[in-house]
Formats: structure tokens, C-alpha cells, sequence
């Protein structure tokens, strides 16, 4: 495989090979002079990813140039798992496979098959558009894709296995590559390697505590029972009937309730109604997850993983948009006025010149002021399309560290949308 290819897909197994026949070493790419230009680079993927979520491909037009792409992309792990923060690894994963993504549309269908079953993907050649899939790979990388069009029901089956294009190939294999990343990091790194990317580190964990500052700020206003996604009302409600929920149902309901402002005591008589109510095993699950007595206060899981653990329940036609990933997400969108309300409050009250002759019985205000029917940032609060720092760290019920924190429970969050609400897939 051409030094090139290797250094646009540096997670491939040639990459190994490769950097072994060069005479690379580990101590080499930490300590040597001659490769201080690969660490650069290293932090400079490191900073793309967290801050523009894709990998921007380098100029490279030597074989030292193709070397230091790859070594970039080792020099990448090793300063994601130094930081430890699960928050980075999500974005990072998301970032790397987002990039391969787009990198393999331009590619021919022979290398995309390669890369595919490299990723462990049971896929067959079919012609130069088109690749057959089997449909157990295909439920497992479609799970986090919420629109009609990657239901399984929709598809055609033939004999276990689905025809699919290279842009929806791609997509799977997207999905596939961060599973892989996100699975494999943080990797063990020494102290030689931590105070070698200190500098970086210090950087990258000052951008990841801004991230978490801005997402607390947006706040959510008011909380809306209304505005809840279908899974919470229906855990809420089950509530109400006595019910009790799984632990994983408790855990997203408090992480979400605690989030747009819920206190602890209004979580607790919630739970009161529950058969098997302990005040002070309650009290305790909920001041954990809120961070009262941990320290640490989680965020709720994305919609994907919420799928996974059985508990995304009757989802509507807001929920099976593409870019939906989060109940935050759709809760904050609820709060925003449609067009179609907004058009109605300029509409109504008392149009200009209809039976209210200029300053005849109606001072200017008296009767509708200025923004009565829509007062600014009423159930809209600032940010409120596109909550950030919502992600999944792996070993969320094993959390790391001390001290006051937001950790995010989960977060799925596909890039082909990134301005907007979420990333749409």
C-alpha cells in the first residue's frame, strides 16, 4: 500500500508494518530531535478534533511528510489517553472517523472493501457502486441512525445480507471506526509521555473545561414538563403508576431531570411512589448521580445509547430526525418558537389600521405592548439547538478523578451537520 494511503488512514494494520520496516520506535517519536515535527503535528490533530471535529488533511509531498502523518496519528492517542477525559475521547473518535468518512468517498469501491473488512465488517463487493453487507453488521452500525431510511425493515434482504451504496457504506464504516477508537483508548502511558505533551495536555484540558462551562451557562430555563421527550414522560409516568424503573432508567432520568434544573428533593418524590421506595438508598443514588456527594455531577446518555440499553421508548417524529441524538437536545428544541408562531404573534392583537385610527383611544402600548405575546427568550433559552458537551465517557458508572466535574454520560454526535442543532448523519 502506498505511504500516501497509509498516512490518509492511519488506523489501518499496514500502518504497523510500515513504521516497523522505517526503524520507528516509541522512545524515538517521545524523545528524538528529528521527530519533534510528528509531535507537532500530533497535538495539532488533537486540537482539530476537539475544536472543528474533523481531521484536516496536511500537505504532504515526500515520503518524511507521509511518515509524520502517521506518527501524528500515534502521537494523537497517546495525548488523548494522557488527558484520561472521557469527553476528548468522544470527540476525538468522532473526529477521526468522521475524517476517514469523507476521505474514502473518494476512493475507489476495491480499497473502501479493503478498509471495511479491516474494521471487522462482513461485506462482499457487488460492482463498482454498491457493496452487500450482512444484516448483522448492518444493525449494529445503524443502530445510532434514527431516520426512516436505515430501518432494517426498509431494506431489501437477500439471503442475510443488504445492497447498499458507497456514501451509506461509508456511513456504517464512520460508525465503526470510532466504536474501535473509543473502545481501544485511553491507552497506558507513562510519566516520560505525560511530560513530554504536557504543554498540549494543559492546553487541550483548558479547552475541554471552556466546553463544559458553556454548556452549563446555556442553562434551560424554566423546567417544562411539555417540552420532555417521549422516554422521559413515559419513565415519569410509570412512576406515577407506582412502577418501578431499571437502574439504567433511573440513572437517565435523574441525569436529565438534575440537568434542566431539577433539585434533589423534587427527584426524590419522584421516586417516592416507587414499590420498593428507600428514602436513604435514593437519597443517595440521586446526590451521586447529581454530584451533591460524588463530586462529580453526570449528564444524561444520548439517544443511542438509550436505544442500546432499552429504554428509548414510542419515539416520535421529532425524535427520528436524523441529527436528533440527545433528549437535551429535543427538549431545548421544544422550547423554541416555530415560524409559524412567531408569524402568528406579529399577527395578532391589533393591526396596523384596522378600526384604530392613529392615536384614537389606543396610546401607543396600552393594549399591546411591545413583545406581550413573545417576550424575549421566553422557553428559549440561549443555545438552545445545540447543547454541547453531551458525549458518553467510557466507564461512565466508574468515573475517575475528584472534585467538581460534569461528566457526560453519553453523547452521540455524527458530523455532517456540525452548525447545526447536532450532527446529522
Amino acid at each position: 500500500m502506498e505511504p500516501r494511503t497509509l498516512a490518509l488512514f492511519p488506523f489501518l494494520p499496514e500502518v504497523s508494518a510500515y513504521l516497523k520496516q522505517s526503524g520507528v520506535t516509541l522512545d524515538s517519536i517521545i524523545s528524538e530531535p528529528a521527530y519533534e515535527r510528528a509531535r507537532d503535528l500530533g497535538s495539532k490533530r488533537i486540537m482539530e478534533a476537539f475544536l472543528d471535529k474533523e481531521i484536516k488533511e496536511n500537505p504532504m509531498v515526500s515520503e518524511v511528510d507521509h511518515l509524520f502523518e502517521m506518527l501524528s496519528y500515534i502521537v494523537a492517542r497517546m495525548i488523548v489517553s494522557s488527558t484520561g477525559d472521557e469527553m476528548l475521547i468522544i470527540h476525538y473518535s468522532q473526529a477521526e472517523a468522521l475524517s476517514m468518512s469523507n476521505r474514502l468517498l473518494d476512493q475507489d469501491m476495491d480499497f473502501v472493501h479493503e478498509v471495511a473488512s479491516s474494521l471487522d465488517i462482513n461485506v462482499s463487493l457487488e460492482s463498482a457502486d454498491n457493496m452487500r453487507i450482512h444484516f448483522t453488521d448492518y444493525l449494529r452500525l445503524s443502530s445510532p441512525m434514527r431516520s426512516k431510511e436505515w430501518a432494517l425493515i426498509d431494506q431489501e434482504l437477500d439471503a442475510g445480507f443488504l445492497l447498499l451504496d458507497k456514501k451509506k457504506i461509508c456511513r456504517l464504516m464512520q460508525q465503526a471506526l470510532k466504536d474501535k477508537i473509543s473502545s481501544e483508548l485511553p491507552l497506558p502511558v507513562n510519566d516520560e509521555i505525560i511530560e513530554t505533551f504536557r504543554p498540549t495536555i494543559e492546553n487541550v484540558k483548558i479547552e475541554i473545561e471552556k466546553k463544559k462551562e458553556e454548556f452549563k451557562k446555556e442553562g434551560f430555563g424554566r423546567i417544562s414538563f411539555i417540552r420532555l421527550p417521549p422516554c422521559m414522560k413515559i419513565m415519569l409516568n410509570a412512576l406515577k403508576d407506582g412502577k418501578n424503573l431499571p437502574h439504567v432508567g433511573r440513572f437517565a432520568l435523574t441525569a436529565f431531570l438534575n440537568t434542566i434544573g431539577m433539585d434533589t428533593e423534587g427527584i426524590l418524590a419522584l421516586y417516592a411512589t416507587s414499590p420498593d421506595f428507600n428514602v436513604n438508598l435514593a437519597r443517595y443514588q440521586v446526590e451521586h448521580i447529581t454530584g451533591s456527594s460524588s463530586g462529580i455531577e453526570y449528564l444524561p446518555q444520548s439517544c443511542h445509547t438509550m436505544v442500546s440499553q432499552g429504554i428509548c421508548f414510542e419515539p416520535d417524529s421529532l425524535c427520528n430526525k436524523d441529527w436528533m441524538t440527545h433528549p437535551l437536545s429535543y427538549y431545548k428544541i421544544k422550547g423554541k418558537p416555530r415560524d409559524k408562531d412567531k408569524d402568528k404573534s406579529k399577527n395578532t392583537g391589533n393591526p396596523k389600521g384596522a378600526g384604530n385610527p392613529k392615536g384614537a383611544g389606543n396610546p401607543k402600548g396600552a393594549d399591546n405592548p411591545k413583545g406581550a405575546d413573545n417576550p424575549k427568550g421566553a422557553d428559549n433559552p440561549k443555545g438552545a439547538d445545540n447543547p454541547k458537551g453531551a458525549g458518553n465517557p467510557k466507564g461512565a458508572d466508574n468515573p475517575k478523578g475528584a472534585g467538581k466535574d460534569k461528566k457526560d454520560e453519553d453523547g452521540e454526535s455524527q458530523q455532517d451537520e456540525k452548525d447545526q442543532i447536532s450532527e446529522k448523519d
